[in-house]
């Protein structure tokens, strides 16, 4: 009898521990549940936001093909601006020679360097300043393995390191270098001989054969073209490296992009006579274009684009088919996350958060894209736009209403 008791109240007391259990779990469910209920907040900052497209297209140049072949060295820049009569490339007959003109050129480098070094610089400060800039460029340019770059930082990182030596009186001069290089640019120079050279038969912008490519359409092509075709054209790669030649030579400063773009996007053309147009990744710098032509095309639905530039720089002449990005309006306000944008009795606004309480605060909008909405500055409760600078905006969060307590 005693053992029936004592495993009815063994029972009777496991019973309750897991009632007991699943209180515990259901408390701390509800507890869970509430903290996950967390608001989560982005600073309304001051911003600028472009209204722009991307369209692919084609480059169309007035340009010349620089003739040469063989075993070449270039002695200018690709892109650089040059006259006519610049010489632009040598034509070597062997490897060795070739070798030879790069090695001189080094020898001229390092000794254009040691003479730009004997200056006094007017503060030791500014000089340990430009030396651990020129530094942090160097490791960084190692870090992105960017070779070219890091020849240029070290360059001016050993070029600030000598003037430190020079100014301070830890070297009189660099008299003794210089004068090994001297003699070792005589030398390499009895070696070298007189290649053959290529010279710029008119002035323009040169670009070397290794960066230059070719359109298999012509100027003619690109003009006639309909959307459908332009937008089946730019579906292949139209363009080939330049072969049989030491390169070419953009003879003028205006140019002409033709692009496909949707009927949508082709809208944004009717508003305005000038757009900004730059190549990211390859042409950052932004230029000012005309626009020409726009064709709309409902049946394919899409239309085509002709723009004109009159502004050139190094790197516009090297392209040929490429993705652009076309500006037509930058507008300056606070930025604000489009997440967060309710519509309340007819009012668009977001909600703000001020301590542990949160306001509604209407807002008028100067431009949105998918991810932003700008709103003007100088926000004034009362007024259309009550959202200002360094507001709390309230991007997630449940159960939201004006004047709560959070």
């Amino acid at each position: 009898m005693d053992e029936k008791k004592r495993k009815k109240n063994q029972i009777l007391s496991w019973a309750i521990r897991g009632l007991l259990a699943l209180l515990a779990l259901y408390v701390g469910m509800q507890l869970l549940a509430v903290m996950n209920r967390g608001y989560k907040t982005e600073t309304a900052i001051q911003y600028s936001m472009t209204d722009s497209i991307t369209m692919d297209g084609f480059l169309d140049f007035d340009q010349i093909t620089v003739e040469g072949d063989g075993l070449l060295g270039y002695l200018v820049k690709s892109g650089e601006r040059v006259s006519a009569g610049t010489a632009l490339a040598e034509k070597y007959d062997s490897i060795e020679q070739a070798q030879c003109r790069e090695q001189l050129q080094k020898v001229e480098d390092q000794i254009a360097l040691l003479e730009k070094s004997q200056s006094n610089a007017a503060d030791v400060d500014i000089l340990l300043n430009q030396m651990q800039s020129n530094l942090i460029q160097v490791l960084e340019d190692l870090d992105r393995k960017d070779y070219s770059g890091l020849e240029e930082s070290g360059g001016e990182y050993l070029l600030s390191a000598n003037k430190f030596q020079y100014t301070t009186g830890k070297v009189r001069d660099f008299s003794q270098p210089l004068s090994q290089l001297q003699s070792a640019k005589q030398e390499l120079e009895s070696q070298l001989g007189s290649p053959e050279a290529i010279y710029a038969s008119t002035s323009g912008y040169f670009v070397d054969a290794p960066h230059a490519l070719t359109l298999d359409l012509d100027r003619e092509s690109l003009q006639n073209t309909t959307p459908a075709q332009m937008k089946e054209y730019l579906s292949q790669d139209h363009t080939s490296p330049l072969s049989g030649a030491a390169g070419k030579i953009v003879t003028s400063y205006q140019w002409y992009f033709y692009g496909v773009c949707t009927l949508e996007e082709s809208g944004k053309f009717s508003d305005t006579e000038e757009v900004t147009l730059s190549f990211p990744g390859w042409a950052e710098q932004k230029l000012p274009a005309q626009v020409v032509q726009v064709i709309p095309d409902e049946e394919a639905g899409v239309a085509k684009v002709v723009l004109s530039c009159e502004y050139m720089n190094a790197e516009i002449p090297a392209l040929a088919q490429q993705s652009a990005q076309v500006d037509f309006a930058s507008y300056e306000g606070i930025r604000i996350p489009a997440e967060a944008l309710h519509i309340v009795d007819g009012n668009k606004g977001v909600y703000v958060k001020y301590g542990n309480i949160v306001y509604f605060r209407k807002i008028q909008i100067l431009y949105q894209d998918e991810d932003f909405i700008l709103v003007p500055e100088g926000g004034k409760v009362g007024s259309d736009n009550e959202v200002r600078s360094y507001d709390e905006i309230i991007t997630e969060g449940s159960g939201l209403k004006d004047e709560k307590l959070l």
